[in-house]
């Protein structure tokens, strides 16, 4: 990294009165994501949280790292991406024309498996009123 890069990265940061540390919100805004978003770029690993967060733990990002990203045009192309083929594959899996219950997996042409959810994963009043036997 260039000192004139490092030297607008510390000014942005100085500017815009930031902690060393900010959450997801904060970082979703200023990189301008949404939070939900935020989750999606965590789990195809585009941010890492600092430290080593369970994942119910609170998310903390380092803003100067944040403020870099945010002037990379290259990862946000890469990162908007990742946003957009999420969602597709999202819309996909909700018109399939298969069941939430079941999925097939084409290995070849001659062979698909089929993968479904057991009978005592489904939900009781939806077991009851299609009949099916209920295991708890």
């Amino acid at each position: 990294m260039t000192d004139d890069l490092m030297q607008a990265m510390l000014a942005t940061w100085a500017a815009r009165n930031l902690p060393a540390r900010i959450d997801v919100e904060a970082t979703a805004k200023l990189i301008g994501f949404t939070e939900s978003d935020m989750q999606i770029l965590m789990v195809v690993g585009k941010m890492t949280p600092l430290g080593d967060p369970s994942p119910n733990a609170p998310k903390w990002f380092a803003a100067i790292e944040i403020i870099r990203l945010a002037a990379d045009q290259d990862w946000l192309h890469k990162a908007t991406k990742e946003i957009a083929k999420y969602w597709r594959q999202k819309r996909e899996r909700r018109q399939s024309p298969l069941s939430s219950s079941c999925s097939a997996h084409a290995t070849n042409l001659a062979t698909i498996s089929m993968t479904c959810t057991p009978l005592n994963s489904i939900p009781a009043h939806i077991a009851k009123s299609t009949k099916l036997p209920i295991h708890h």
